[in-house]
């Protein structure tokens, strides 16, 4: 670029870097595989801090969580010790160059944004001179900056972005020994961000089109990646009625507040409905979903509610974080054991709603999952004993690493599910 010697349309330098890549890649390790979760709850936590734990703690995460991300190779490496199979995901923006954030007029203020490489953190603005103006999305005639977290936003369609950016992150994948990318950020911009200059607040022909571009990516960075990484975005809540998002090609994906938005707050019915209807199709697909919310950890029946609604859609391959920090946290209710779905997923979330007391409903071999996402309370008259699951405690995992919070039963035959409430039910009580 910029008047450089090229070969293949691509500049030199940068076409011997993508040929050496691929060869180090094709020497790298054949990719870790994400467990199966049709016979449990499976716990995919986000973010870790090995450094700062005690053995005990890191030998806790290890064996009770699926993977996490963002961590260089050195904390990998101390988790895999204890756990070969323990999934790491590399974090970068998936439609954006990380540069620093804004100051109060929104503006880059030079306190550089950090990205993992190896050993270390090392800046993830290559530098004003790296960098080439076609890489950067123009509107209004300037390049896109984010208030919000101080990234600039690129031009997916590219073929020069495309190839720096997926070089250079397939050079961290290695160094890190990554299992996959975490593209943060990967739904249509104008969807809850604050941007200089400002995009359109609602513009169909754009976002048709910024969906078209998300699709296109993500089918040319799944060719790169040629099944040894897998590309996992951060597609967001998935609540925004009229978003033309086609995420049918990605690997897989994170539900940022998954069944509620977090923070004490609830999604009306006709928004808990849109995104359980969003995830199915990808769910059936056998796509890898990481279903993540923010509980309060002193409010049981919310946390009861977001382990419900998780039980109610999980397929083979999903995955469910409640989280509550960087520390590592257990709820004894991951410990629920229900054995296998006895219903199949359905094709759209109505079919799961149960007629006669008007609750969402899914049958397991060992038992039932009710949810109640409305603004009713439903009277459930279940003919039989059963035993409801009562979480006690839990919590953040001690340095000593044994596990918070413990299981309790309560046998009912029939019961009051308040508004937005989750119930757990087996069908025979466990041994003490």
């Amino acid at each position: 670029m910029n008047g450089r010697n090229t070969r293949f349309g691509l500049p030199l330098a940068l076409a011997l870097a993508l040929v050496a890549l691929g060869a180090a890649a094709a020497d790298t390790p054949p990719a870790r595989a994400f467990p199966n979760t049709t016979d449990g709850i499976f716990v995919f936590n986000d973010q870790l801090s090995p450094g700062r734990l005690s053995e005990a703690q890191v030998r806790f995460a290890a064996t009770h969580y699926v993977g996490a991300q963002k961590m260089t190779r050195p904390e990998a490496q101390q988790l895999r010790r204890h756990n070969p199979n323990f999934l790491v995901l590399h974090y970068r923006l998936a439609q954006a160059l990380g540069h620093s954030p804004a100051d109060e007029d929104c503006r880059p203020t030079g306190d550089y944004i950090s990205i993992v490489k190896g050993d270390e953190w090392v800046r993830e603005w290559p530098g004003d001179e790296a960098v080439s103006e076609e890489w950067f999305y123009h509107w209004q005639g300037s390049r896109v900056y984010g208030c919000d977290w101080g990234h600039y936003l690129m031009d997916l369609d590219n073929p020069a972005w495309r190839e720096w950016w997926s070089a250079r992150v397939i050079e961290e994948l290695i160094a890190n020994e990554n299992d996959g990318v975490f593209a943060d950020s990967f739904h249509v911009p104008n969807y809850g961000f604050t941007w200089n200059p400002p995009l359109p607040v609602v513009d169909p022909a754009f976002e048709a089109e910024w969906a078209r571009r998300e699709h296109d990516f993500t089918d040319y960075m799944r060719q790169r990646f040629a099944g040894r990484w897998r590309w996992i975005p951060n597609i967001g809540g998935l609540v925004t009625t009229r978003d033309p998002s086609d995420y049918s090609n990605i690997d897989g994906a994170m539900i940022e507040g998954f069944a509620a938005p977090g923070h004490g707050l609830w999604f009306p019915l006709v928004d808990w409905e849109l995104q359980m209807n969003r995830l199915l199709p990808l769910l059936r697909a056998d796509k890898i979903i990481l279903a993540q919310s923010y509980p309060d950890l002193s409010d049981v029946s919310e946390r009861l509610f977001l382990l419900s609604c998780y039980l109610l859609i999980k397929g083979e391959h999903t995955y469910l974080n409640l989280d509550l920090g960087a520390e590592p946290e257990w709820l004894p209710e991951y410990d629920i054991d229900l054995g296998p779905p006895a219903q199949p997923l359905p094709e759209s979330i109505s079919e799961l709603l149960q007629p006669q007391w008007q609750v969402y409903a899914r049958r397991y071999a060992k038992g039932l999952v009710l949810v109640n996402p409305t603004e009713t309370s439903r009277e459930v008259d279940l003919g039989a004993t059963c035993y409801a699951v009562c979480p006690q405690g839990g919590g953040f995992v001690p340095a000593d690493g044994s596990k918070p919070g413990s299981l309790t039963y309560r046998a009912v035959q029939s019961l009051t599910l308040s508004p937005r409430q989750g119930v757990v039910l087996l069908t025979e009580c466990p041994a003490p």
